[in-house]
């Protein structure tokens, strides 16, 4: 069955955007909530905890932390900086009031690493907005100039 020659050319714009939205809704979803948790910890005090490695740019390291005798093993967040940081390095965390397991590195509470953690999804989408305006600008059809009789 032949849909004409115009069908895939509508059908395009409709799949790339949902190609280019997607990942910036994901990066999004991700990145803004590990920054407003770096931000809500920035005030809490910080505790010495024991380092234990994993992949933390993705949120799967932990930290383990004494809090009124007891022994808590909370995970970092995601995008966690832990470059020379190995496995039972003594790292200093800050830890929320009242929710032991919500804790970032001292060191990541920072403006810079919330600038940073949310300039990844503000620099992806104006990416995707300039890659639009450069193709919506090319596939722009030349207008014909007016002939003279």
């Amino acid at each position: 069955m032949n849909t004409g020659p115009g069908r895939f050319r509508r059908v395009r714009p409709a799949l790339v955007a949902v190609a280019v939205l997607v990942p910036l809704v994901l990066l999004y979803a991700v990145c803004v909530p590990a920054a407003w948790r770096r931000t809500g910890l920035r005030g809490a005090e910080p505790v010495a905890a024991t380092f234990h490695d994993g992949a933390c740019l993705l949120g799967r390291c932990t930290v383990t932390y004494s809090l009124a005798g007891e022994r808590v093993t909370a995970g970092l967040p995601v995008g966690t900086r832990a470059g020379g940081h190995a496995e039972g390095d003594t790292v200093a965390v800050r830890a929320a009031p009242g929710e032991p397991q919500r804790v970032a590195l001292a060191a990541d509470t920072g403006r810079g690493t919330v600038a940073a953690l949310l300039a990844v999804p503000v620099g992806a989408s104006l990416l995707a907005l300039l890659a639009a305006a450069v193709h919506v600008l090319r596939d722009r059809r030349p207008e014909s100039p007016v002939q003279d009789p």
